[in-house]
């Protein structure tokens, strides 16, 4: 019972993440400012599809007891989550480098 809902909870938090990101395409958030750099606005929204589309099936995985599914969508997640980190980050990386 336990793992449905923690697969919800990491499909939640990957769902807002991806909502988080379409929604500040055009205005700037913490240290980045997509209206300042033409790199960074299309990251968000490319992301922001791909986070949109994994929180969904996640949460979908939890509920549906298939094991397999259910790995797979760890796997995606994660890796999604680490090359979404390093391609948002990177236009900051390169600017602000001493």
């Amino acid at each position: 019972m336990l793992l449905p809902i923690l697969m919800t909870l990491f499909g939640l938090i990957a769902l807002f993440e991806g909502l988080f990101l379409l929604t500040h395409i055009h205005k700037p958030f913490l240290v980045f400012d997509p209206t300042k750099s033409k790199y960074l606005a299309p990251q968000l929204k490319n992301w922001g599809i791909v986070m949109t589309i994994v929180g969904i099936l996640s949460i979908i995985s939890g509920w549906t007891n298939n094991t397999g599914f259910l790995v797979v969508m760890v796997i995606i997640g994660c890796i999604s989550e680490t090359l979404m980190a390093f391609a948002i980050t990177a236009d900051f990386r390169v600017n602000h480098r001493k």
